[in-house]
């Protein structure tokens, strides 16, 4: 009876370690080969997170709603985004990656990123920071990562290394751009040329607003409040000043995106004048000008907001997002949007 009790207690530990080296085996084996279902989500989830993140940190805030396309910017950069973006950088290498995990951000053309300041551009040797809105090959462009002038590019045709657009989409563009720190002003100290109106049309106003038909006639409205909120609406006038309403020449509701010819808006403000050009082929700039002995950068917050005749579109930087798990050799690379 004691050699029977003995052979089923050494059966019995014989059965608990062999269920527990099998227990282990299956453990290692869900390390080390999970199922292709969960990789794909553990992978994609991580890539989702560190994308999403990634929109923050580079001061482009987007948000698509059915046909609307709404981009918000601080111009120039409210922050230092090179920073920002190695910082978060060195922040997904802690959190995310380690000895199954590899993450990384690359250009467009396929180099890896160390230096941020290359965000958003085709490569290092690039001059400007690309956003595009895709299928229609719409562009924002900026010359660096500081934001101090931005570009809305739909060109007809390739041009300054551009791809051709399709603007037959937009049915209009809504602008509106708050002037924070900046009041509607006209110095004489500061600006020569002082006349009754801060705000100032140039002659070729008719030929880019007088579009009625055609291609590249868009629906638009522009709206713009100072750091007191007076307020401008290029459908009429703009607000009190003292009691007084200055009126503007701007009663249209369309202009033509693709058209030779260019009008600037000038926004005499203090402490910097500020200019919007539309047309010029298809390219509408915000830029800062001032006089010679005047160091100026403008000071705004801008909102631009594209309807569309559909929600079939996408955003898209010129930059990839790589994230990888390396003991299986399974990963995502692709475009950040």
């Amino acid at each position: 009876m004691k050699k029977l009790r003995g052979f089923f207690f050494t059966a019995s530990v014989i059965s608990v370690v062999s269920f527990m080296l099998f227990a282990a085996f299956l453990y290692q084996q869900a390390k080390f080969d999970p199922s292709p279902l969960l990789l794909a989500e553990k992978v994609t989830y991580s890539w989702e997170d560190i994308a999403e993140d990634l929109s923050k940190a580079d001061g482009f805030n987007a948000t698509k709603s059915g046909n609307t396309l709404s981009v918000v910017m601080d111009l120039p950069s409210s922050k230092n985004i090179s920073q920002e973006l190695s910082t978060y950088a060195n922040f997904t290498q802690s959190f995310y990656a380690g000895p199954d995990t590899s993450i990384g951000f690359y250009s467009a053309d396929g180099q890896q990123i160390t230096d941020f300041s290359c965000f958003g551009k085709k490569n290092c040797n690039d001059n400007t920071v690309q956003f595009h809105i895709l299928p229609f090959n719409m562009t924002y462009s900026f010359p660096d990562l500081t934001k101090k002038q931005l570009d809305i590019v739909c060109y007809d045709h390739v041009k300054d290394g551009f791809p051709v657009c399709d603007s037959t989409h937009i049915r209009a563009l809504n602008i509106s751009i708050n002037l924070t720190a900046m009041n509607f002003t006209c110095n004489p100290s500061i600006y020569n040329n002082c006349t009754q109106n801060d705000i100032e049309w140039d002659t070729d106003f008719d030929e880019v607003f007088g579009c009625t038909s055609g291609t590249g006639c868009i629906n638009y409205s522009l709206m713009i409040r100072d750091n007191n909120s007076k307020t401008y609406n290029c459908q009429g006038v703009y607000g009190a000043n003292n009691g007084n309403t200055k009126r503007v020449n701007c009663d249209a509701t369309t202009f033509n995106w693709l058209e030779n010819d260019e009008t600037v808006l000038t926004i005499k403000s203090s402490p910097c004048q500020v200019r919007l050009r539309f047309g010029n082929e298809g390219r509408f700039r915000v830029e800062s000008t001032a006089p010679a002995s005047e160091n100026c950068n403008i000071n705004l917050t801008l909102q631009s907001m594209f309807v569309f005749d559909t929600t079939n579109f996408w955003t898209d930087f010129s930059t990839q997002l790589l994230v990888r798990d390396n003991l299986a050799n399974y990963s995502i690379k692709t475009q950040v949007q």
